[in-house]
């Protein structure tokens, strides 16, 4: 592959795993129940000669291989395994077979570059410096269903002393590689407002309670909190994307329903947000509504500066041209649940890349959840080097 330092024995591996991401792209299930996609995974690890943690009421698992020093460090990576709901328009030979689902978050290529960095690994066993752990999770696409966290509490991240990930996005040319020591993604949190008011008669609006005009008042606070609230130097995001109110044209609505998003970049600014949502709730109350709140999602990610740097090495040497590593990216104003297993690694070590997954020559530059949405296959063996890279950090001789 010209452009990459790719080791000759991975070079030979590339169909291999290019086999893999079609083979996964085919399955796509959703979130919590990515039963085929375990399996398909898991025989390929055994195979390997990886050893096979489940963990009981999920689908996801870990695999580990021990290195033959005693106290080793245990590195993991995690690979997620879950699908959209939403059909697949890509017209591939490899599409899915699975009606209303489709990998159009790439996480099938995610799971390819970590089952040929396994293969690979186990190929290089007599000369692994640390202990491996391939976490493969469930449930990262749905913030209502538990993904990482619910992991973390199963024990997966138990002797763990570094974490690390890679998320794909097809918009950046195929080995592009951003990442921040710092803050990668956004706090995310979905919320629900759920307003009980009183119907009555449209000719008689004073024996109601209008939950609709409710509804809008909300909305029209929502906006004085970003603007009044939040300090103007914070990224802050406060949106309404349903609304849904009323069963009749002349009457007064006697419910409504509001679900939106909130995101920030800090912690503070987190808890402005979060604040102004309990004190909406509370005003509406006070006006005699039963207005019932909901909300949860992430924390926000943030990159051990020391991981971070450790996955900006292992990428020099795969890039030959460096002007591909951008070092200090825009943070991902959306949310990713790997942060619930760097705030569980020691010290939070842990970190995350971007991997570019694109090729505008064939046009791919689809954004994250677009669809249809391609990825280039050749990302698969990048994505692979930099984790051999990461892993084997000068062990390997492997003359690039």
């Amino acid at each position: 592959m010209q452009g990459f330092n790719i080791h000759p024995s991975l070079l030979a591996l590339q169909t291999l795993g290019i086999g893999f991401r079609h083979a996964l792209h085919k399955i796509p299930e959703s979130s919590g129940q990515e039963f085929k996609t375990a399996a398909f995974c898991k025989d390929i690890l055994e195979k390997c000669g990886f050893i096979i943690t489940p963990f009981a009421g999920c689908t996801g698992f870990v695999a580990d291989m021990e290195a033959d020093s005693i106290n080793a460090p245990r590195v993991a990576i995690r690979a997620d395994m879950d699908a959209l709901e939403m059909e697949d328009l890509t017209t591939d030979e490899h599409c899915s077979t699975h009606k209303g689902l489709a990998h159009n978050c790439g996480h099938d290529l995610h799971m390819a570059i970590a089952l040929l960095s396994a293969h690979f690994i186990a190929e290089h066993r007599d000369k692994l410096p640390c202990n491996v752990r391939f976490i493969f999770q469930m449930a990262e696409e749905k913030s209502s269903i538990p993904g990482a966290d619910k992991m973390v509490e199963l024990g997966c991240m138990q002797g763990v002393d570094e974490v690390y990930a890679l998320h794909n996005d097809g918009s950046l040319e195929y080995g592009s590689v951003h990442i921040n020591k710092g803050v990668m993604s956004s706090f995310g949190t979905i919320w629900r407002l759920d307003i009980e008011g009183k119907a009555a008669h449209g000719s008689t609006p004073h024996k109601g309670l209008d939950a609709v005009r409710e509804g809008g008042r909300i909305l029209a606070d929502m906006d004085y909190v970003v603007a009044k609230q939040i300090n103007p130097f914070s990224h802050a995001v406060f949106s309404c994307g349903m609304f849904h109110g009323g069963s009749i044209p002349n009457g007064v609505a006697e419910s409504a329903t509001l679900q939106g998003t909130i995101r920030a970049m800090d912690k503070h600014t987190d808890e402005i947000l979060k604040n102004a949502l309990k004190d909406i709730q509370a005003q509406s109350r006070a006006r005699g509504f039963n207005v019932q709140l909901h909300y949860d999602g992430y924390p926000a990610m943030i990159n051990h500066p020391l991981c971070a740097q450790k996955i900006i090495d292992a990428a020099k040497k795969c890039l030959k041209n460096h002007t591909m590593l951008i070092e200090s990216c825009e943070p991902m104003s959306a949310s990713e649940d790997f942060s619930y297993m760097i705030n569980a690694a020691p010290e939070h070590k842990g970190a995350m890349y971007f991997l570019g997954s694109g090729n505008v020559q064939k046009g791919i530059c689809n954004y994250l959840h677009a669809n249809p949405y391609y990825v280039e296959d050749r990302a698969v063996i990048v994505g692979a080097q930099i984790w051999i890279n990461l892993i084997f950090g000068d062990v390997l001789d492997n003359k690039l």
